[in-house]
């Protein structure tokens, strides 16, 4: 009974954890407004896209070794109270600088609460850590896909946007009391005091450093379509702005839909297997968005994309807390860490060269990284063998 309710919250949790990553997103038309009619310059607030990067870079170290000393149980009741706190900060916030303090703080304390719920998840189910992990992935798809349009509706109908930082704000301080229920199990706030403070000695080992590499360019090529693709098809292609945007929508749809189907693979064949499968799917579909240029299969192709990276972090975040199981906090955190550089440095290569040549050429560009995935999951395959 107790793990279920773990399970439970866990899950629960990555669905607010899915809202809360387009809520700024969300709000930023309104954002700037109003900083911008205050005198502050476009330059300025864009700073607002490398503070939650550094914030998230901190908060995943942190909350790597915090969850492997201190438990899960601690560090999902401390990153939930504290984004309670960063959320409501910003919400009340008027100085630019304060504001997007509270913000980094707000990346930083979300992605250490992701790290303690991607352990509890797999405390809870250590015999089935693929299927767990996709599921839990799975939701936090749901939560992204749905809330914009709860935001968008709130928004459209006078709701202030710092009372939604507000209200998400509350929102997460109940959660954060709700997982106090975990403290009453030993194991949630128990202190793991045989291992090193800090050991990263796992990076120099090479399966992990490939899982390292699958988590960097599942969200470098995520994140340079999903950042460019409706830009550039309403101007290299002329498709329409409600067209060009839908194609998030699809993306996003196809993630969720692969990751619980990995969820009810990763089992039976095996997490090296899963990456290949995932693998192979990419590198064979990936080629219908460099190539097309009607709508039909321009869809498809991000469709098809999103379905093959779907598993592709869940499963090697399934993979290496498998390999060191006394270290999943750590595990889950320098992955994360991985993604939050990929989010960063490919998505800046693709925006340059689609200005300077095409968007079909940065994608085409892009797929040298599929190609290298493909590589780096046959040896994670003939490793788990």
């Amino acid at each position: 009974m107790q793990l279920r309710r773990q399970t439970i919250l866990g899950l629960v949790g990555y669905l607010f954890i899915g809202t809360a990553s387009v809520l700024i997103p969300s709000v930023m038309p309104s954002i700037t407004g109003e900083y911008a009619a205050a005198g502050l310059s476009l330059a300025a607030i864009g700073l607002i896209f490398p503070a939650p990067a550094l914030g998230a870079i901190v908060g995943n170290l942190l909350a790597g070794v915090a969850a492997d000393l201190l438990g899960y149980g601690r560090l999902v009741l401390l990153s939930a109270l504290l984004l309670a706190a960063a959320l409501a900060l910003a919400g009340l916030a008027q100085p630019w600088l304060l504001f997007l303090a509270a913000f980094a703080v707000i990346s930083a304390t979300q992605s250490a609460l992701a790290t303690g719920l991607n352990v509890l998840i797999v405390d809870a189910n250590p015999q089935a850590r693929g299927r767990a992990l996709n599921t839990l992935h799975g939701v936090y798809g749901i939560g992204a896909a749905v809330s914009p349009l709860i935001f968008g509706y709130l928004l459209h109908n006078g709701l202030p946007w710092r009372w939604a930082l507000g209200g998400t704000a509350l929102l997460w301080f109940v959660y954060g009391m709700g997982s106090l229920l975990l403290q009453r199990r030993p194991a949630a706030r128990s202190v793991r005091r045989r291992m090193p403070a800090i050991d990263f000695s796992m990076l120099r080992a090479r399966p992990f450093l490939a899982l390292f590499a699958v988590a960097f360019i599942y969200n470098g090529v995520a994140y340079s379509l999903l950042g460019w693709v409706a830009l550039f098809m309403q101007k290299s292609a002329g498709f329409s702005a409600f067209f060009s945007i839908s194609l998030i929508s699809v993306f996003y749809v196809a993630l969720t839909m692969g990751r619980f189907a990995c969820a009810a693979i990763s089992e039976r064949i095996g997490y090296g297997s899963t990456l290949l499968l995932l693998a192979v799917g990419i590198t064979t579909t990936y080629p219908l968005l460099v190539l097309s240029s009607s709508a039909l299969w321009v869809a498809a192709g991000v469709f098809l994309t999103g379905l093959s990276l779907s598993g592709l972090f869940p499963t090697a975040l399934a993979y290496g807390s498998r390999l060191y199981p006394e270290r999943t906090g750590t595990v889950s955190g320098t992955l994360s860490v991985s993604m939050t550089l990929s989010a960063m440095i490919p998505p800046v290569w693709t925006g340059v060269i689609a200005e300077r040549w095409s968007f079909q050429t940065a994608l085409g560009v892009n797929y040298l990284m599929v190609v290298a995935l493909l590589v780096v999951a046959i040896y994670l395959r003939r490793n788990d063998r």
